[in-house]
């Protein structure tokens, strides 16, 4: 491996331990460091790759770097990148996972959380406002959003989430006058390079949910699950949370309220991709097996849920020149987002009627959303001095 490809990946591990806030953040230090300080890619070219993933269902950073790194060296340096990227996060969730468990077998006393669990709330509240603000721009996507939070809230079913999000699509397909631009009509769309990922994420698709339907069998359908989720998911890792609460909660009572809250709320103090927070959920959600299910869980999260994301990613790089032009997907991205939004409030929703009705989690919910909005402090601060606090309770 040459040099200069050692120090790119070595730039992918900085960012993947610096990188906190979000997709908005990452893109701002992949600019810092693989733009401006690297001179790897132009600005034009981060800007539009980041665009395009965008439009695909799954962890746009993730895919951002993926296409990037494959554009500019080649697929198994793409693979690596991931790896490198993902890696950090998911280590930390695991070993989570499994002080959590430590805990339980101990019976030692997680009243030190106290205020992370609404600050979960409160963070995903803002996560959703936040997003609003950017999406949310005419009438048409106010009442999307405004459906889907009031759908979803009342009705929460496992299926009832893909089923808003393509129902937002078609609805903005129909709304949105943005026309097409068409290629030259000499120039083919080279779709045989794509074939196999694509192939590949039906396949799979399709095995899992076989697999988990006539087995029954726990990782069977966590596979499923996080592989459906996968991709399925617009908008970020905040639209992943009333999904995994749905089923993993309320549907199939594999993790309690306070586990999924606790979880929830210290994801948001770490750095990389927010759809780690898959991993402490597969991990938790086969605490029954002891250690090595725990681990067992934790990898099938971290898999499943990325998985479908990067062969996405894989599929829209060799026509991603194409695609840009094609808008009926740009259409379509009006509904999802109005939509994600929707779904991502309805989480705030789900998850508060699932902590005690008290003052003082009220507080902490609004305190957590006021500061968030009106200064300049990070989630992850919140986070560490909430733990703070709730060590402080609880000693005393």
């Amino acid at each position: 491996m040459k040099p200069r490809a050692l120090i790119y990946l070595k730039d992918i591990f900085v960012l993947a331990i610096t990188s906190f806030g979000g997709p908005q953040a990452h893109l701002a230090l992949m600019h810092n460091i693989l733009v401006k300080k690297r001179n790897y890619f132009t600005e034009e070219e981060l800007l539009e790759v980041n665009a395009l993933c965008q439009l695909l269902p799954g962890p746009a950073s993730t895919q951002t770097i993926i296409v990037l790194t494959q554009k500019k060296w080649n697929t198994l340096m793409a693979i690596l990148a991931l790896l490198i990227w993902i890696l950090p996060a998911c280590a930390i969730m695991t070993a989570l996972v499994m002080l959590f468990s430590s805990f339980a077998m101990t019976n030692q006393s997680t009243d030190f959380l106290i205020f992370v669990q609404p600050m979960a709330i409160g963070i995903i509240a803002y996560s959703g406002f936040t997003l609003a603000i950017k999406v949310v721009n005419n009438n048409t996507s106010l009442m999307i959003m405004m459906l889907s939070l009031l759908i979803a809230a009342s009705f929460t079913t496992p299926w009832m989430f893909p089923l808003l999000i393509v129902g937002a699509a078609i609805v903005t397909n129909f709304t949105n006058k943005e026309k097409t631009i068409v290629n030259d009509e000499q120039e083919k769309i080279p779709w045989e390079n794509s074939y196999f990922s694509i192939g590949l994420l039906v396949l799979l698709l399709i095995l899992a949910g076989v697999l988990a339907l006539l087995t029954k069998e726990r990782p069977f359908i966590l596979f499923e699950n996080f592989f459906r989720f996968g991709t399925i998911t617009f908008g970020g890792g905040s639209v992943l949370v009333p999904m995994m609460f749905e089923q993993f909660v309320k549907h199939r009572a594999y993790l309690t309220p306070n586990e999924f809250l606790s979880g929830l709320a210290l994801s948001q103090a770490l750095p990389g991709p927010s759809f780690a927070f898959a991993t402490y959920a597969g991990g938790m959600a086969m605490k029954e097996h002891g250690a090595s299910g725990e681990l067992l869980g934790s990898i099938i999260g971290t898999v499943a849920i990325f998985l479908p994301g990067a062969l996405l990613a894989f599929f829209i790089y060799p026509i991603w020149s194409f695609v840009k032009n094609y808008f009926f997907v740009r259409r379509a991205l009006e509904g999802v987002n109005a939509a994600a939004v929707g779904l991502i409030l309805s989480a705030a929703v789900i998850l508060y009627t699932n902590i005690e009705f008290h003052f003082i989690n009220i507080f902490v919910v609004i305190v957590t959303f006021l500061l968030l909005y009106f200064t300049s402090i990070k989630a992850p601060v919140l986070v560490c001095l909430a733990l703070m606090a709730g060590v402080a309770y609880s000693y005393f």
